[in-house]
């Protein structure tokens, strides 16, 4: 794990196997913005003129994998993800944290984990309700 600047975010994490990388977004997100062989093409589509950016209102799709809640819904599915996520990395696995979404009490994370072949990533999402009512809704 290092940590790196991407894409105009100064605060990316950079997570290799060797011949495989990814880049996950720490000013926004949770995100990972950048999957692929080291010093090849990105497998994940980026978006230039969104890039780099952060705060505010609006809802950007950044690029890269991003963690939704299903079924899709406007605004729930729509909550901007313009914010700084925390981040732990327990020396194997990588844990992006956003803050609660203010309109719809939901907590998004995401944990990255390269298996111990090198070329494996398992990606956990995980949703919470912070709401003390019932929600339907899945991971997408």
């Amino acid at each position: 794990m290092e940590y790196i600047a991407y894409g105009g975010w100064p605060n990316c994490i950079r997570l290799s196997s060797g011949p495989i990388e990814l880049v996950a977004t720490t000013d926004v997100g949770p995100r990972i913005i950048r999957l692929g062989f080291a010093g090849e093409n990105n497998l994940f589509k980026e978006f230039p003129e969104q890039m780099g950016k952060t705060g505010g209102e609006e809802w950007r799709s950044y690029g890269g994998h991003r963690l939704w809640h299903a079924p899709e819904v406007i605004p729930r599915t729509y909550e901007p993800d313009n914010g700084p996520v925390q981040t732990q990395w327990d020396g194997n696995c990588l844990t992006l944290t956003q803050d609660v979404e203010p309109s719809t009490g939901i907590q998004k994370e995401m944990r990255v984990c390269f298996l111990g072949d090198g070329a494996t990533i398992r990606l956990e999402h995980i949703l919470t309700n912070t709401r003390p009512w019932d929600i339907t809704l899945s991971p997408w």
